[in-house]
């Protein structure tokens, strides 16, 4: 898929999350049913903290060759995730080696306004992308090495990936 078409299905993906914004109540939003299981805001927080630090500053870091290497290969879970383009459906837990603290949810008029940018930012990126010859790479723990129209599709799929969460903890009982 290419870049362009890459954005066309993230943008579909976090319109979604933005329209949902508005139909939670503070509660709905904040609610935890357990220790284990974040709130919807948690998950809001994972996704756009994701965004910024973690995929589209490594396709950054990709087209700007720093912070990585030239080469490299994904990792067996890499290449299946990639031949497939999509995680399995199936929820994901990340090691603790590499987990940080727990999400903090910000409000949601707060998400609102970061989305809106991340889908400015992932768009500007997009001449680049398409035009990396994609030598340089950054090291993804779980996936080995990618590089920058890889990171451009992962940070799709994370939020496609997010979809089955989402409706979860929105059918969650108060």
């Amino acid at each position: 898929m290419v870049p362009t078409e890459i954005y066309k299905n993230l943008e579909i993906i976090v319109r979604q999350y933005i329209s949902s914004l508005n139909a939670y109540t503070d509660e709905q939003f904040f609610y935890k049913k357990d220790e284990e299981t974040w709130s919807l805001g948690q998950m809001y927080e994972h996704l756009t903290s994701s965004s910024n630090f973690f995929f589209l500053a490594n396709c950054v870091r990709c087209l700007e060759k720093r912070k990585g290497q030239e080469g490299g290969e994904k990792n067996e879970f890499g290449t299946k995730l990639f031949m497939k383009g999509s995680f399995p459906p199936v929820k994901l837990k990340i090691p603790d080696a590499i987990r940080g603290p727990e999400p903090v949810a910000k409000t949601k008029q707060e998400y609102q306004q970061i989305l809106e940018k991340i889908l400015v930012d992932t768009k500007n990126l997009i001449e680049a992308v398409n035009n990396d010859d994609g030598s340089y790479k950054a090291l993804q723990p779980a996936m080995g090495w990618l590089d920058a129209q890889e990171w451009f599709f992962l940070h799709e799929m994370h939020y496609r990936h997010h979809l089955r969460q989402k409706t979860e903890l929105e059918s969650a009982k108060f």
